[in-house]
């Protein structure tokens, strides 16, 4: 009986230091970790700039344009799967804290790809540099909002931040009445 005691009373300690434990770990983790709070209704403009190449969306309201492109319409597709992956990536590991470590994670102002999103009256709502990781091929590396911590995403959206007219637009199709000809 007094075994019992004893083994009841360290089980209770026990228990008691635990959850000490889990409640004092509770301040590392991180309360989100989603990269863009950002609402797809908010965005009126894209900047996307990679060295010297760069390209500027915007939406009027009712439909969005490459700016400086006036002869390709947007791949409706591609801008949709583009905003299902931004609004919904989330940041993973850290891999650096150190800003000498930029142009290792492709993060650095002339290894990385700039993203910018802008609200209707052109203030910017957020901002990434992402990079391509070297070591894990289905995330991406980001550095967010100008600040020096490069975290790892859980998607690679590398490709999707893709300065290039083309991969964001197409020569829309004629319209058969006006190639038709009348007589």
């Amino acid at each position: 009986m007094d075994k019992m005691k004893w083994l009841i009373s360290f089980l209770i300690a026990v228990l008691i230091f635990f959850g000490w434990n889990q409640y004092s770990q509770s301040s590392y983790y991180m309360k989100n970790d989603m990269i863009f709070e950002i609402n797809k209704e908010d965005i009126f403009f894209i900047s996307i700039a990679q060295n010297k190449d760069s390209l500027s969306l915007s939406f009027d309201g009712e439909q969005w344009a490459i700016d400086g492109y006036d002869s390709l319409a947007i791949k409706q597709n591609t801008l949709d799967t583009f905003f299902e992956k931004i609004i919904s990536l989330k940041r993973g590991s850290l891999v650096s804290k150190n800003e000498k470590n930029w142009d290792k994670y492709m993060v650095g102002d002339s290894t990385g790809t700039h993203l910018q999103f802008k609200d209707y009256n052109g203030n910017i709502v957020a901002e990434a540099m992402i990079g391509r990781s070297s070591s894990e091929w289905s995330s991406s590396n980001i550095r967010i909002n100008n600040s020096v911590e490069v975290f790892q995403t859980n998607e690679n959206i590398s490709w999707q931040v893709n300065p290039s007219a083309t991969y964001w637009g197409e020569v829309p199709a004629a319209d058969e009445d006006s190639l038709s000809v009348d007589y």
